[in-house]
């Protein structure tokens, strides 16, 4: 019996539900004490049953669980976002249009005239609004008794501003974009020295490590879930380490992506305090875009650690 026994032997090579249960039904019945069992009306083929989908759904998870571990193979955004992190790589976000307008102060008196950041303007694309703001303000004198802002970039979508006070005990503290809509190309970065102090740096993002010392004013970016990104910053050895009780200032734009490309008939209310003006397109919006897909992140990222940057 027991010669019997070792000499049956499970095929463990099929996967699939139906050949699982087969091949253990084909070991019970060359077991001497089931020779005389009816397996497709027993008791036992149900048990066999409960047997084949514990066997298939481990062999499912430790399938998926295997594929997650690579790139080439793995299908969570989560998964493919952490193998390209490894090698340097960080998705692009979506992308809002970007519009170039020159706008013209009719009745403006001075010596020079700004628009601010966040300054506003509208337009409509096939029935809908959409709005298109600057992301950066820029300040004119008069030419020849003209005050034109000349080829100005206006990005579409809502400027927000998010402030985080740094707490280097919490090991948890993130300072988080939280709109997956968010294009991080017009994220930028700044640290208050405190709520009274409001003396303010400029952080720009780190893109070449070998450049970055302990007192550069760098930040890092990454994707983290839902699509979402992260800013971090360095650890004072590598780029500068933000101390208790500043506070970390992110600005950014949230768009409606792809929606409003190729709007090209712009309206504003008021620049500089001028409500008399005259807003002419140069270029219309275009770049409006998705979230990079898994598959070019999968393209990508190879091809960018190879690189290094060249």
């Amino acid at each position: 019996v027991r010669e019997n026994k070792m000499a049956t032997k499970l095929q463990v090579t099929e996967l699939d539900f139906d050949d699982i249960k087969n091949n253990l039904k084909t070991y019970m019945k060359n077991q001497t004490e089931f020779t005389d069992y009816d397996f497709e009306g027993s008791g036992l083929s149900t048990i066999i049953d409960l047997l084949a989908y514990n066997t298939h759904y481990l062999a499912m998870n430790a399938n998926m669980a295997v594929n997650e571990a690579f790139l080439d193979t793995a299908t969570l955004r989560s998964s493919v976002v952490s193998h390209a992190k490894t090698l340097g790589y960080t998705p692009r976000s979506v992308r809002s249009p970007v519009a170039y307008v020159d706008v013209t102060l009719n009745s403006f008196v001075g010596g020079s005239a700004t628009i601010s950041k966040g300054t506003k303007f509208t337009t409509q694309v096939d029935g809908s609004t959409y709005g298109f703001v600057v992301n950066g303000s820029q300040t004119v004198s008069p030419v020849n008794g003209v005050t034109r802002f000349v080829n100005l970039p206006i990005s579409e979508g809502t400027l927000v501003t998010a402030k985080y006070t740094t707490d280097n005990t919490n090991l948890d503290k993130k300072y988080m974009i939280t709109d997956a809509r968010a294009d991080t190309t017009t994220l930028q970065v700044s640290i208050q020295n405190s709520i009274s102090d409001v003396t303010t740096t400029t952080y720009t993002l780190a893109t070449d490590i070998s450049q970055v010392s302990a007192t550069s004013n760098v930040y890092f970016l990454q994707e983290v879930e839902d699509g979402k990104y992260e800013v971090y910053f360095g650890d004072g050895i590598i780029g500068s380490k933000p101390s208790d009780g500043n506070i970390v200032i992110l600005e950014y734009i949230v768009t409606n992506k792809a929606a409003a490309n190729g709007a090209s008939i712009f309206s504003g209310t008021s620049v500089s305090g001028e409500t008399d003006i005259t807003i002419a397109t140069l270029v219309r919006a275009t770049g409006g875009a998705e979230a990079e897909s898994l598959e070019s992140i999968k393209y990508n990222a190879p091809l960018d650690y190879s690189s290094q940057g060249r």
